[in-house]
């Protein structure tokens, strides 16, 4: 029986998507969780800053300044790994030893030939590459919304770039991120709506947003459509892991627009996210009166 953190999830404060400012930030919930859950629910938890760990990851192996605080490797722990990755030749030790705590296996598996080849890849084909080992992964995971919202997340990335592609002539099999059904139909369809037709009840949206010239506008609106996923997917989920996760999901999305900037756009993300409501049906799985 799924663990129930009544204490925990009540005393979180309130969040809106056109929040400006924030009493919990996203790494002081962290810390939060970290002594209240369990130690598999914050295994979970942790599951949801593994896209953040391979950005870094990447950051670091293109030799680029940037780094999230929002991981669960530090950059410190990151060049141990690299180092330790390039002078030996079986990594089965190396799995044993604490730098591996919280490195997902494929991460390792992949790097040590990456590490040990002349020819570095470019940022995006690294990447890619490191994205779909994580969402192809991700994809057989036993925790359902883990599942639910990473698969989510990826087909709506997927959607997107297919679009884009097709707007301006671009190849689309190299730019697809994992392998499921749907990269597979994207790649196949030459109809206008990829051959998704009602699969996808969330396509009318992309489209639309696709097709915005305003890029904060744009972004804001794919951030709007994946706050209302999350509203809908955890609406049952009272006091469990999934609605924590889901809190920290939305937390991240409101704590990004605070610091991307302070004075981004004219609209409030909340109309956006009203316009979002009132156009289209999710799908039938996670409409209210099917849960």
């Amino acid at each position: 029986m799924a663990t129930e953190y009544y204490y925990f999830v009540t005393g979180l404060p309130a969040l809106h998507p056109e929040d400006t400012k924030l009493l919990l930030t996203p790494l002081m919930f962290l810390h939060s969780a970290k002594e209240h859950l369990t130690a598999k629910d914050y295994d979970l938890l942790t599951l949801l800053l593994v896209p953040n760990d391979i950005t870094n990851l990447v950051n670091i192996l293109s030799g680029k300044d940037e780094w999230s605080d929002e991981s669960t490797i530090d950059n410190e722990e990151w060049q141990q790994l690299i180092a330790h990755l390039k002078e030996v030749s079986d990594t089965t030790n190396l799995k044993n030893k604490h730098i591996d705590d919280n490195v997902l296996p494929l991460i390792i598996e992949y790097l040590h030939p990456y590490l040990n080849q002349e020819t570095p890849k470019p940022e995006y084909q690294l990447l890619k590459e490191l994205f779909t080992l994580f969402y192809d992964w991700v994809d057989q995971h036993d925790n359902e919304y883990v599942k639910d919202w990473f698969r989510f997340d990826r087909d709506i990335r997927n959607i997107i770039i297919a679009m884009n592609c097709r707007k301006h002539n671009l190849p689309l099999q190299s730019q697809l991120i994992g392998n499921n059904e749907l990269s597979a139909r994207l790649l196949k369809s030459s109809a206008s709506d990829f051959g998704l037709g009602n699969d996808y009840p969330y396509l009318e949206a992309l489209t639309r947003l696709t097709e915005q010239n305003d890029i904060i506008e744009k972004e804001k609106g794919y951030d709007a459509l994946r706050w209302k996923w999350l509203e809908d997917r955890t609406f049952f989920d009272y006091f469990t892991i999934p609605r924590i996760m889901a809190y920290f999901n939305r937390l991240q999305i409101v704590y990004r627009w605070i610091h991307l900037s302070q004075s981004v756009g004219e609209k409030r993300f909340g109309q956006v996210l009203h316009d979002l409501e009132n156009s289209f049906e999710f799908p039938e799985e996670f409409a209210l009166n099917k849960r």
